[in-house]
Parts: structure tokens; C-alpha cells; sequence
């Protein structure tokens, strides 16, 4: 019950986010402009200030990162088993593939929202270094699988935004603030916290926004379960042997199992359907995940506590 009740506020955001979307606000660009104010304004405030005034000296960042590193991987591994899979075409396979190791950053930034600037500054590090990472993996695997005369356009396109990724620019300007010892003035720390207080509300509430089930058919839903299985279980337990060997305790673990445990990221049907993939599937898969997440996610931080 008490993991449970860790993850409740959180997942009752994103079921509010589901009920505005159908009931309320219906127009589609409304969430569209939200999720970018989202993006682009919040969540940077936030990495900003919390990166910006954490203890990044405390030891086991190089073991915590690698942790995460390593799931990853084996999210990557196993899920690449999809190639195989009957009656799987190449695209479909490069879409959904992508989604065994993506993760959806606004829920895990919110599952470490209340353990203080040092934990959301870790966390911090941790999408700087792996968004680079996963969008490379997935954005080759859809060049490769949709196979287009434009995919080398596609790729350097996808590159450069990975560049000019937002969560990734304030994560390394907060990096390089902290290291060279500056400290905001008072009004701007408190601007920015005001503005990076409305960050994990809003953004929960795009994600359970952006759920859709349309789209699975056929092997559709072998498929969808094969993949939330792998980034539902098999990364997460992936985390979790790694921080055992690498000896990662206290919050330092509990970023990095919050990190593994969250759902795909919704940008996967946005990079699918950019490069002609099966937006689709990938739409209704990660819906599916992240449904399923609801029970996963509570679980895993039983486990691990």
C-alpha cells in the first residue's frame, strides 16, 4: 500500500489528463501547445535550478549512471527479438522496437520530484546522457527499417534535434553553472521555482492526454505485450541487478529505478511518424504501456524499498 500510495498522486494526474481530454478540452491543439509549454519552459526550469544548486560531488553518480546505461541495453537486446516475430513487418518492428528502452521523462522526473534538488539533479544527468543515447538507437533502427530515399535527411534531422533538445541544453547548462560555482539571485530562484512548480502537474496531465488505444490489431497486441513486458520488466529488473553489483544505495538507487521503471515516452510516435513508421501501432502500444505501468510501477518500488 505505501508503494502504492507513492505513485497515486501521479498516475491520478495522468487519469485526469485522460478524462480532460475526453470530456472537457477536446481540442487537440490545446495539448499540443501545452505539452510544448511543457517542454520547452518548464521542465528546463526546473533542471535548471535543481542542477544548478545540487551537491553533484556526493559519490556513486559514474556507478548510478552506468546502472541505468546497462538497462538500457538490455531493454535494447531483448527487444530487438521483434525483428522475428511473425507476421511483424520490418517498419512495424523498427517503430515498436525503439519503445523497449525509451522512457517517458516527465513521469520519471515526477517519481523523484519529492526527494530534493539532488535526486531531480541526478535524474538530471541521467536524461542528458541517455536521450542522446536512445534517440541515435531509434532514429538509425527507423532509418534502416523504413528504408526512404530521404532517411540520411531524416537521421541528421533527428540528430540536431536531439542537439537542440531542451531537457538535455538545461541539464548541461546546469551543469556547467554548478561546476563554476554561480548561484541565482533570489527573484530568479524564485521565478524559476514558481515556474518549476507547474511542471510534473502539467506534464502528467499531457501524458495521460496523449493515450490512445486505436491502432492494435492482429499480431498487433502480441506484439504491444511482448514490448511493455520488456520495458515494464525487463528493464527495470535490469536496474535493479545493476545497482545490487554496482553497490548504488539510498536515493541514488531510487533514481535510478525510477528512471527504469517508467512507461515508453510519447516522442516515439511523434520520431515514428516523422520518418514514415507505423505511428499507429506506436500510439496504441505506448497507451497500453503506460496503462499497464499503473500496476508495474507500484510494484516494483515494493520490491525495492
Amino acid at each position: 500500500m505505501a508503494a502504492a500510495a507513492v505513485v497515486l498522486p501521479e498516475f491520478s494526474l495522468i487519469v485526469l489528463g485522460v478524462v480532460l481530454r475526453r470530456w472537457a478540452w477536446r481540442s487537440p491543439g490545446f495539448w499540443v501547445d501545452l505539452e510544448r509549454l511543457v517542454y520547452f519552459v518548464l521542465f528546463p526550469a526546473l533542471l535548471v535550478r535543481t542542477t544548478l544548486a545540487a551537491d553533484l560531488a556526493a559519490g556513486g553518480t559514474g556507478s548510478a549512471l552506468l546502472a541505468a546505461l546497462g538497462a538500457l541495453a538490455a531493454g535494447a537486446l531483448v527487444g530487438a527479438l521483434v525483428r522475428w516475430f511473425p507476421g511483424v513487418d520490418r517498419v512495424t518492428a523498427a517503430s515498436g522496437w525503439q519503445t523497449a528502452f525509451r522512457f517517458n521523462t516527465f513521469l520519471a522526473l515526477a517519481l523523484v520530484d519529492d526527494r530534493g534538488p539532488a535526486a531531480l539533479a541526478l535524474m538530471g544527468v541521467l536524461l542528458g546522457v541517455t536521450v542522446p543515447a536512445v534517440n541515435v538507437l531509434a532514429v538509425v533502427a527507423l532509418a534502416n527499417g523504413t528504408a526512404t530515399s530521404s532517411g540520411r535527411g531524416a537521421v541528421l534531422g533527428a540528430l540536431g534535434a536531439v542537439v537542440r533538445n531542451p531537457l538535455i541544453v538545461a541539464t548541461v547548462v546546469g551543469l556547467l553553472g554548478n561546476v563554476a560555482g554561480l548561484a541565482l539571485p533570489g527573484p530568479v530562484d524564485a521565478t524559476l521555482g514558481r515556474i518549476a512548480a507547474a511542471a510534473v502537474p502539467l506534464g502528467l496531465l499531457t501524458v495521460g492526454a496523449a493515450l490512445r488505444l486505436r491502432g492494435l490489431y492482429g499480431t498487433g497486441w502480441l506484439l504491444s505485450g511482448f514490448l511493455a513486458a520488456v520495458k515494464l520488466l525487463v528493464v527495470p529488473a535490469a536496474a535493479l541487478a545493476l545497482v545490487l553489483l554496482l553497490g548504488v544505495e539510498g536515493d541514488q538507487r531510487a533514481v535510478v529505478l525510477a528512471f527504469a521503471v517508467v512507461p515508453p515516452a510519447t516522442a516515439s510516435y511523434v520520431l515514428a511518424a516523422r520518418m514514415g513508421g507505423n505511428g499507429g501501432f506506436v500510439s496504441a502500444h505506448i497507451s497500453v504501456a503506460t496503462t499497464a505501468a499503473l500496476v508495474t510501477v507500484p510494484l516494483w518500488l515494493l520490491l525495492t524499498r
